[in-house]
């Protein structure tokens, strides 16, 4: 994971270079991982980490005077018109990198500057001016960082890890976060497992003086600053989408970076697929079980589009157990080990591309995605505030991802021999949460509630993950694209035709291949995608009631549920039923076991989401609280 971090002490007794290098050693999870510290001042010290890829020039930049210190992770998108500007005025070379350049625009505009720019990014200023930190990220927050204001200073990095070897950090568990994750199956809001520590919001402008020990943080954009365009009509919508996303693309495809798309048989990374004009080289990989739909559509996609294809097999659960650990590492445990099943093509990934152009996520952000969540007018006209909470936090619990626990199994977990103290605590976080957004227009809030609470507290952990080998970039985050497609009126956002008319008119030859989830054709010609689905109908019709002559693809690339019956099922029991385990006492026993024994008998579906979080869970306190409170001078992470 690229990343800055820094410790900054208010104590005239600490030295912060040695508290830096170590959080840089926590960090390294790989030898190609680049990690540089410097300490402008004896109490401030500070760094990046990266993966060799992107920003390969030493950091930080300075000013002619070496007063002002720049680091930056990330980089910037559409700044043509500012580069140009600083050249004219002389501030700035043709090819200066980015660094540079926004070292340069912090010496000419501040601070409010830095957060003009317009990118993925996270960047630290040490002003030795003002004796300042000047921390900012993207309006997104697409290199997430965490932070941890204590007694003795700042301390800010990219993992949760890394801000744990600040000195006077009390390692205390945040218990409503261990009752989401058990719940939700991750954490809301900027929770961390800690309290003290937390996660910086997207937008953040945070400023810190050790010497007064003052810190404030502000959000410099929000969702509501988002227009509306009431009047524009559904084709013109469709091609200033088109434009915008080209124009993103476009952006995201200069040389001299080696570009590939992780392909599967959804409709995101197919989308980014059929905007990259077929002259510019680019690799599609695909990850999955033989036969499924996901491998089949990804191999006749790629083939259409004329790229060069490479599938990773998946043939059963054993690559879990070479991989979880890297997995719980990069996460911090804030996405579980039944996700991880990008991770085990990262390494000849590496070997392939430099730069993949991610998918996440296109579904929720140009509408159209094919779940309850997104059909259901329910969600953005909800009678009343606990109407639309009861029904958001039954899709947490039940939608968003497997099926979790039910009200009745979470009260059995908590009770007895269990924690008592975490029941309820989920519930009573998200009402907070949600309370939190009502200054959002009608229309959009829980829009942008989903992707602040679910795509980015759950979702982005598989860039996070994928960011260990290669870099990421996210298309569909495009400031100006989001803004439009924002502000676009409901009947035309969450109209699923909408997305199928931009994919039709942009890549006529990838409209034709079905999509993995309804096995339908994302097609907005009628001539074409109703026959095909009335050609399913048939079929379908057929194998129920006369043969079951016509295949039927799986829609799994990864069995979970089955592996965690067969391959995982000794690691799973030894997690669960582990002296040390039992003796936290966070969870009954005896539901434990209950649990356990009806996911082995295979009798229902998606048990596994009553039982991954508990093992994800024991692995997190393992690994991240046992091991850092008892033994710090020493990280090791392993899932045994």
């Amino acid at each position: 994971m690229s990343g800055i971090f820094g410790y900054l002490s208010a104590s005239s007794r600490i030295s912060a270079l040695p508290v830096v290098e170590q959080m840089g050693a926590r960090m390294q999870h790989h030898p190609y991982f680049v990690v540089e510290t410097d300490a402008p001042v004896e109490q401030t010290a500070l760094g990046r980490i990266g993966i060799g890829i992107f920003n390969q020039p030493p950091q930080p930049v300075r000013s002619a005077d070496g007063k002002v210190w720049l680091w930056l992770c990330g980089e910037f998108y559409h700044q043509e018109q500012r580069r140009a500007a600083l050249v004219s005025a002389g501030a700035l070379e043709l090819a200066a990198n980015d660094a540079t350049l926004a070292l340069q625009v912090y010496l000419r505009e501040g601070a409010a500057g830095l957060t003009r720019l317009e990118g993925a990014f996270a960047l630290a200023v040490w002003d030795k001016r003002s004796a300042e930190l000047v921390l900012v990220n993207d309006r997104y927050g697409l290199y997430p960082h965490y932070y941890a204001h204590t007694h003795s200073g700042l301390a800010f990095a990219p993992e949760i890890k890394g801000v744990l070897c600040a000195p006077g950090l009390i390692r205390q568990l945040n218990l409503t976060a261990l009752a989401e994750y058990v719940r939700f199956q991750q954490l809301l809001g900027d929770k961390t497992w800690f309290e003290g520590v937390q996660l910086l919001p997207p937008a953040s402008l945070l400023r810190y003086r050790p010497g007064e020990d003052q810190l404030t943080l502000s959000r410099y954009w929000d969702w509501d600053a988002i227009g509306s365009q009431p009047r524009i009509s559904f084709d013109e919508a469709v091609e200033e989408s088109i434009r915008l996303f080209q124009r993103a693309i476009n952006a995201m495809i200069k040389p001299p970076h080696r570009i590939g798309v992780y392909l599967s048989g959804g409709l995101d990374g197919r989308t980014i697929l059929g905007f990259i004009d077929q002259q510019v080289p680019v690799t599609t990989i695909t990850f999955g079980a033989p036969d499924c739909r996901d491998v089949l559509y990804a191999e006749k996609l790629a083939r259409r589009a004329k790229s060069r294809h490479h599938w990773f097999p998946l043939m059963d659960g054993r690559w879990v157990l070479n991989h979880a650990s890297l997995h719980l590492a990069l996460t911090e445990g804030m996405h579980s080990w039944m996700h991880a099943h990008g991770i085990s093509t990262l390494q000849k990934a590496r070997q392939l591309i430099d730069v993949n152009l991610s998918g996440w996520d296109g579904g929720t952000i140009l509408g159209g995605r094919m779940d309850e969540y997104d059909r259901d007018p329910f969600y953005r006209h909800a009678p009343s505030e606990i109407d639309l909470l009861q029904r958001i936090y039954d899709a947490f619990c039940q939608n968003f991802t497997w099926p979790g626990l039910t009200e009745a199994e979470e009260a059995s977990l908590f009770s007895n021999g269990g924690d008592s103290r975490l029941r309820g605590l989920a519930f009573e976080s998200l009402r907070a949460e949600l309370a939190a957004t009502l200054h959002y227009p009608p229309d959009r809030r829980i829009d942008y509630f989903y992707l602040q609470q679910v795509d980015r507290r759950q979702f982005q952990n598989q860039i996070i993950t994928a960011r260990s080998a290669i870099e990421v970039r996210c298309p569909f985050f495009d400031y100006d694209f989001v803004s439009f497609i924002y502000s676009l009126p409901e009947h035309i956002h969450n109209n699923a035709a909408f997305r199928s008319a931009v994919i039709t008119q942009r890549m006529p030859h990838l409209a034709i291949i079905p999509c993995d989830k309804d096995n339908r054709l994302p097609n907005s010609n009628k001539f074409i995608a109703q026959p095909y689905a009335t050609w399913q109908r048939a079929q379908n019709w057929i194998n129920r009631r006369v043969a079951p002559i016509f295949p039927q693809r799986p829609r799994l690339y990864a069995d979970y549920e089955y592996y965690l019956r067969t391959d995982l099922r000794e690691w799973g029991q030894n997690i669960l039923f582990d002296k040390h385990t039992l003796d936290r006492g966070l969870f009954d026993p005896e539901t434990v076991h209950a649990l356990w024994e009806r996911h082995l008998t295979g009798k229902e579906l998606w048990t596994i989401g009553k039982i991954a979080p508990l093992i994800t869970l024991e692995l997190v306190l393992r690994n991240l609280y046992d091991h850092v409170l008892h033994e710090e001078a020493e990280a090791s992470w392993s899932v045994i």
